[in-house]
């Protein structure tokens, strides 16, 4: 595939999926979400992933997600949506769907829960890819999904003309900069850990999705900006900030970043179940401590 890696390039949330009051996704509040983040200069958005909580939500649910953000950015930002999902078939339907709505490419985890070993993963990214012309990016998430892709994993995986890259969502980058030297042609990486995005970019990644990015998007483009033009004082002075930040959310888990969204005046809701919601005194003392770094 002779994709365009350029325009792949930058700071994508990994897009908080909102609800409405009564549980289900609210349209409404996700095209306010995709404005105010153009706004800040992101790239684009990771759709229905980690962050988004792909995996809990229903397959129509997800369908209409990457409806809604596609048909909204109309051109104005890239729109990958992640399509992973335990059976390869439905990642399949899901990446044919989501070619079929307008998004610029697609995103996997490996397969999960079944250990298939490296002949799985490849089956499961090759039946995505056959389902799809649109590009492709392994989801490397090794935490969650206890799969390790490794850059000798890799080196077969990009065997698939359609994967062009991947989001790297672990902390070792000299793995990261084999996945990129080992690689037969040009591919992309883009960092999934937020409070390592300036190191991941001194290693070879050229963007980040993350989950911080929902909430200070405009500190993820400060670093991939002062970075790109050189001034490494400033891309330090501002991932230290994030790193701070996300010391803070941590506690909260994944409520934390939507509390901060809905005291920025956006009502997302709070996680499904099994997540867990923080209660309002710990959302306070989370607005209070991210206050007293200038950040609200």
């Amino acid at each position: 595939m002779d994709a365009d890696l350029e325009k792949f390039k930058g700071v994508y949330p990994a897009l908080v999926t909102p609800y409405d009051r009564k549980g289900r996704v609210d349209e409404d509040v996700l095209r306010s979400l995709l404005d105010w983040h153009l706004e800040a200069g992101v790239r684009g958005f990771f759709v229905c992933g980690t962050t988004g909580e792909g995996l809990l939500l229903t397959t129509e649910e997800r369908r209409r997600v990457a409806e809604v953000v596609a048909e909204h950015l109309d051109g104005r930002g890239v729109c990958i949506v992640h399509v992973g999902h335990p059976s390869s078939e439905e990642s399949a339907r899901l990446a044919r769907h989501a070619q079929e709505v307008g998004a610029d490419a697609v995103s996997s985890i490996p397969p999960i829960y079944y250990r298939v070993g490296l002949e799985g993963v490849l089956l499961h990214y090759r039946t995505i890819a056959e389902a799809t012309s649109l590009p492709l990016f392994v989801y490397n998430i090794p935490v969650t999904t206890g799969v390790r892709i490794t850059a000798e994993d890799m080196g077969y995986i990009f065997r698939i003309p359609s994967v062009v890259g991947m989001k790297y969502t672990d902390a070792d980058y000299y793995e990261m900069r084999n996945i990129l030297d080992l690689a037969d042609r040009e591919v992309l990486v883009l960092s999934g850990r937020d409070e390592l995005f300036l190191p991941a970019l001194t290693m070879g990644a050229e963007g980040s999705i993350g989950t911080t990015q929902n909430i200070f998007p405009e500190l993820f483009v400060g670093i991939y900006e002062a970075f790109s033009g050189g001034n490494w004082e400033r891309a330090m002075e501002l991932q230290l900030k994030a790193s701070r930040a996300i010391r803070i959310l941590l506690h909260g888990g994944l409520d934390a970043w939507k509390a901060v969204l809905r005291f920025k005046g956006f009502p997302v809701g709070h996680p499904r179940p099994p997540l867990k919601a923080i209660s309002s005194d710990e959302e306070e003392k989370i607005v209070q401590e991210l206050s007293s770094l200038g950040l609200l």
